[in-house]
């Protein structure tokens, strides 16, 4: 879940203070762009805005709420506060992943990827991701579910997909996807 450094702590409590309406807390938000993009932002909570499926994490002074439905995006996040020359401001940082480190052929390696660190991120889309094929160090994939005829897949792709997998294999030169996105059924965003 998410954690909170005890400078943000300090300055949200002094922004619950300073504001001109009584409030009960603060609350995360985040909407995924992408699987790989999320914007997240903070807002004040009134007593009647809290919700019967928030998640509450209770501080000194206030609480902070999360909806239930998006708490996964804030997994391994951290709320914190950067000071700047113009006074400052929340950043939400998300904690480096320790690379892990893959045995195998190209080919295994990218499909244990592809489990552990794609799929997981766009099924919450209805997609996944699966491997055609391994020509040298070339990588073909293709995009199914959700993700299949989306308007987002080159993006999904590009910034995600290939990203993470020349990440964890910096052996990839190239990663191409073979997917008939206009046979797509039922694509997340139709662009």
């Amino acid at each position: 879940m998410i954690e909170i450094t005890d400078l943000a702590e300090k300055k949200l409590l002094e922004a619950i203070k300073n504001y001109s309406k009584p409030v009960t807390g603060i609350r995360a938000l985040a909407d995924a762009k992408s699987p790989f993009k999320i914007d997240y932002a903070l807002a004040f909570v009134a007593k009647n805005e809290v919700k019967e499926n928030d998640t509450v994490i209770e501080f000194d002074g206030f609480n902070l709420y999360i909806d239930s439905e998006i708490e996964k995006y804030f997994e391994g996040v951290t709320l914190n506060f950067k000071e700047t020359a113009q006074g400052g401001g929340f950043i939400f940082e998300n904690l480096p992943k320790v690379p892990k480190e893959y045995k195998g052929t190209l080919a295994e390696k990218v499909v244990k990827v592809i489990d552990e660190q794609i799929n997981p991120q766009i099924a919450s889309h209805g997609g996944y991701v699966s491997l055609v094929d391994v020509k040298g160090t070339d990588v073909i994939i293709q995009m199914g579910g959700g993700c299949q005829g989306c308007g987002m897949a080159n993006v999904t792709l590009k910034n995600g997909v290939e990203v993470a997998l020349k990440e964890a294999l910096p052996e990839i030169t190239a990663v191409y996807d073979v997917t008939d996105h206009a046979g797509g059924k039922n694509p997340y965003y139709k662009g």
